[in-house]
C-alpha cells in the first residue's frame, strides 16, 4: 500500500552519529515511531548519509508502534527515563518524505519540552534530488543548531558559574 507521506526521526549526537528512527502505524496517534533503531556512525560521506535515510524511510511501516508502552524509542535507545532526559543531548532533524518532495526540519532543544520543531527553517528537498543535495541540508542543520548549540550550552555553564561565585 503506497502512503501520502512517511516521516522519520534522525537524531545526531556529540559525535555527530546519526540515530534514525522510522515512523508505523498507531491506533492511538495515527502515525508513531517504531521500535527500529538504525545508526550510522560518523564519519560518512554524503552518500552514506542519503542511504542510511533511505534505509530509515525503508523501515517505515515495517511493524506497529507499541500504543500499550509509554517509553519512547528513543528513550529505550539511549537508556535515560523521560523523552526530554534521553533527547538533552541530541539534535532531533524531522524528515518526511512525500512522492514528490522532502521536508526536512531542524529543532531547538527545550530543556523542558524537548525537541520543537522550527518551522520557519523547514527546508525542502525535491523527491528526485540530485546527490549530496539531501545530504547537505543535513550538514547544514547539525551546523547551524547543534554547534551553535553547544556554543550557547558553554556559555549559559560560563553565566551560571559566574553567578554562582
Amino acid at each position: 500500500m503506497e502512503r501520502e507521506f512517511l516521516t522519520i526521526s534522525l537524531y545526531v549526537d556529540k559525535d555527530e552519529n546519526l540515530i534514525g528512527i522510522p515512523c508505523g502505524e498507531s491506533k492511538q496517534f495515527g502515525i508513531a515511531d517504531i521500535d527500529t533503531v538504525l545508526v550510522l556512525k560518523a564519519p560518512y560521506t554524503d552518500a552514506q548519509i542519503e542511504n542510511f535515510i533511505e534505509r530509515v524511510f525503508e523501515a517505515c511501516f515495517t511493524k506497529e508502534h507499541d500504543d500499550g508502552n509509554n517509553v519512547s524509542t528513543i528513550e529505550k535507545y539511549m537508556k535515560k527515563k523521560g523523552f526530554v532526559a534521553a533527547t538533552a543531548d541530541l539534535t532531533l532533524i524531522s524528515i518526511v518524505k512525500t512522492k514528490d518532495m522532502y521536508s526536512v526540519m531542524p529543532t531547538f532543544n527545550d530543556y523542558e519540552k524537548g525537541p520543537l520543531c522550527i518551522d520557519d527553517d523547514e527546508r525542502m528537498v525535491s523527491g528526485q534530488y540530485s546527490q549530496g543535495e539531501l545530504a547537505k541540508e543535513i550538514h547544514d542543520i547539525i551546523m547551524v543548531y547543534m554547534k551553535a548549540n553547544a556554543f550557547y550550552k558553554e556559555i549559559e555553564e560560563a553565566e551560571r558559574k559566574k553567578s554562582n561565585k
